[in-house]
């Protein structure tokens, strides 16, 4: 099996939730979903258009102070944000682990600082910011549960297209 890569352009934050909400439709708990990008790219963004497909209908903010944040929905939702972190054993006081351990959709925006606690299944959501509407949106899988995601996705974007 080769790794998809997908490429989306999205000209509009609905167009960025729309795509978030069709990367949901594929979700299979445990997910963990790899989020990076510049300040204000639209990680959070992202995250939204996930939680909101999976059910949950408050709002959805940037846990950069809290650093998790726990939604319950359809399916359990952690989104964390270790923007604030500078250093990896601070995510053992955070519980890091644990939370990878639950049978829930993980969201980490700015995961750079985890790399090496993550485990070999993920999918990898990269958004570069080029204009203030403008994102093209990247979108990986590592390991097979998520690569098999992403060619599913790939699959159902190009046949509306």
């Amino acid at each position: 099996m080769t790794r998809e890569e997908l490429k989306f352009i999205s000209s509009s934050a609905e167009q960025s939730i729309e795509f978030a909400k069709k990367i949901a439709a594929y979700l299979d708990p445990p997910s963990l979903i790899l989020l990076k990008g510049e300040l204000g790219s639209g990680k959070t963004l992202m995250a939204q258009g996930i939680a909101s497909a999976l059910g949950y209908e408050d709002e959805v903010t940037s846990p950069t102070f809290n650093l998790v944040q726990e939604y319950r929905a359809a399916q359990e939702i952690i989104h964390m944000d270790l923007y604030r972190l500078d250093k990896s054993e601070e995510l053992i006081e955070i519980g890091f682990e644990d939370y990878l351990n639950r049978d829930a959709v993980i969201l980490i925006e700015w995961p750079e600082i985890a790399l090496s606690l993550i485990p070999a299944d993920f999918i990898f959501i990269e958004i570069i910011k080029k204009t203030n509407d403008k994102r093209e949106i990247i979108i990986s899988g590592e390991g097979k549960k998520a690569e098999r995601l992403v060619e599913r996705l790939f699959k159902n974007v190009n046949s509306r297209d």
